[in-house]
């Protein structure tokens, strides 16, 4: 656990807290313990109380009146159609703005995810390479509100990928394979390698479940 060094205590927690549960080392439908975070942190409670708010805003923490902050759980059905969603956005965007993709980042995309091959766990240089890539297909469109539309599940797309264990080689191999259809101009072959990597990681998320 990081300890804050800066003045703005409470936007430092909250940037804190939104990494862990991103990155799901705070696993869904877990309590937080109000108290023991502010000792964790070194602060008073006043600024991790306002941190969680934030959070609640954001839908990554529950608040249960009397009860307590918790880590925002998912159901199957939820996991479903997030996913669900997540193809539809990126599905649509590399078919309707295929030709606009920017060439010369993939290519730079594709550098590192080859020299990445020998990694098998997940790492920051894995996460925002998986980001990009994805990241890359929704900001061709050009499109505010899709844009904006598809962020509003980012972050939930993000939780859900990390709670997947021992699947970084695969989901290399599949960027791989993405991106080099792409940079061939096969279009049809870059939608059914994209469909087919978020079909295996909703079912690997939804055997959690």
């Amino acid at each position: 656990m990081k300890r804050i060094v800066k003045e703005s205590i409470g936007e430092q927690i909250y940037s804190i807290l939104k990494e862990e549960i991103l990155l799901a080392k705070r696993k869904p439908g877990e309590q937080i313990n109000l108290r023991k975070l502010a000792e964790e942190l070194g602060a008073s409670i006043m600024p991790v109380r306002d941190a969680l708010k934030q959070l609640v805003d954001e839908g990554l923490v529950i608040r249960k009146p009397r009860v307590g902050f918790f880590i925002r759980n998912f159901t199957k059905q939820e996991v479903e159609e997030i996913m669900e969603m997540r193809k539809l956005y990126e599905l649509y965007c590399l078919n309707k703005y295929f030709d606009k993709i920017d060439r010369g980042k993939l290519k730079i995309l594709l550098e590192k995810s080859l020299d990445e091959k020998d990694i098998n766990q997940k790492t920051k240089e894995f996460d925002e390479l998986d980001e990009n890539i994805h990241d890359l297909l929704i900001k061709v469109s050009d499109n505010f509100y899709l844009i904006n539309s598809y962020n509003n599940i980012k972050n939930l797309i993000i939780i859900l990928r990390h709670l997947i264990e021992d699947e970084v080689s695969l989901a290399r191999e599949e960027h791989t394979l993405l991106i080099r259809a792409i940079l061939e101009g096969n279009k049809e072959r870059a939608i059914e390698i994209l469909e087919n990597h978020i079909d295996r990681v909703t079912n690997a998320i939804i055997k959690l479940f």
